[in-house]
């Protein structure tokens, strides 16, 4: 059985991501692959492009195409709620504080978008692991920055907690292990969660490193405030060791046009063109004719190992 195959869309705002990664879902669907298309973006485009009505439950467009509207704010309130409970059972004994309302307060907190769209993602990737591609929409560049940035910036908060719950052991003397009948077992309830979250971004940081599994593209148009943000997408992802796998650039100019070299600006990554449409592309159909009209088959981008 062949493992699940993540592809991203970025980009600028407006430049064409939905409608890109709507087309190669169509590609790969008619190739016989099994496809979910999931959009992390709040505008709701993918609910245009195919005339549906989407929600947080994959809705079936094609033989093997589903398609779903992550809600950011259930995956809030989904998150907020699995850690609620996760204090609880490590401050069981504080029966005096109402938790609850201090969770409250913690869904209005700097950095609670990113935490519900990373949930979502590895939620995403177990329940749909027989998939042969995960397609994902994202949100414009800021947020998405800030997604692939998580698990490396957690990482050295969580390491610093580790190093201070163990200095708390050794100032206060505090025995964190039992022997009993020859096994371990772990007391600190908290320094045992610290280290199972740490597992679970160094787990999500390999697998946004692991370009056989999960691949970026990035969706541009050719003028020069879509190159320069391309440009800085590029260079803060590299700072994350996260590759780039290609480029799309969708023409919003008619053949013939003047056109920018976009291969001068980005000379190193493959670029899969998206001809100039005179119609809009919305509905299944309109988007299987452009399909059609240029034998679009994203093979310069998706054979790109690197």
């Amino acid at each position: 059985m062949a493992e699940l195959r993540t592809l991203f869309f970025l980009g600028k705002g407006g430049t064409g991501k939905s409608t890109a990664s709507a087309l190669l879902s169509l590609v790969l669907m008619e190739k016989g692959k099994k496809v979910l298309l999931a959009s992390f973006d709040d505008a709701h485009n993918q609910s245009d492009i195919f005339e549906a009505d989407l929600s947080d439950k994959a809705c079936t467009l094609g033989p093997c195409l589903e398609v779903l509207q992550i809600d950011r704010d259930k995956e809030i309130k989904r998150y907020l709620k699995k850690t609620a409970r996760n204090v609880k059972n490590s401050y069981a004994y504080l029966t005096a504080f109402n938790l609850d309302n201090y969770f409250d307060i913690l869904k209005f907190s700097p950095g609670m978008e990113e935490y519900a769209l990373v949930t979502a993602f590895m939620n995403l990737q177990t329940k749909y692991k027989t998939y042969d591609y995960l397609i994902i929409d994202m949100p414009p560049t800021a947020l998405s920055l800030r997604f692939f940035n998580l698990p490396a910036l957690s990482l050295i908060w969580i390491d610093q907690l580790e190093k201070l719950r163990l200095e708390i052991y050794k100032r206060k003397e505090i025995i964190s292990k039992i022997k009993f009948a020859g096994k371990e077992f772990e007391r600190d309830k908290v320094l045992s969660r610290i280290r199972e979250i740490k597992s679970d971004y160094q787990t999500l940081k390999a697998v946004f490193e692991d370009s056989r599994k999960t691949n970026l593209f990035v969706v541009f148009n050719q003028d020069v405030l879509s190159v320069a943000e391309t440009r800085r997408i590029l260079d803060q992802l590299n700072s994350l060791d996260i590759g780039i796998n290609g480029l799309i650039c969708n023409d919003r100019m008619q053949e013939g046009a003047k056109k920018r070299k976009t291969e001068n600006n980005f000379s190193s990554l493959p670029v899969q063109h998206i001809p100039f449409s005179s119609s809009s592309l919305i509905g299944m159909s309109a988007l299987k004719h452009h399909i059609a009209s240029y034998n679009l088959t994203f093979g310069e981008i998706l054979n790109n190992p690197s």
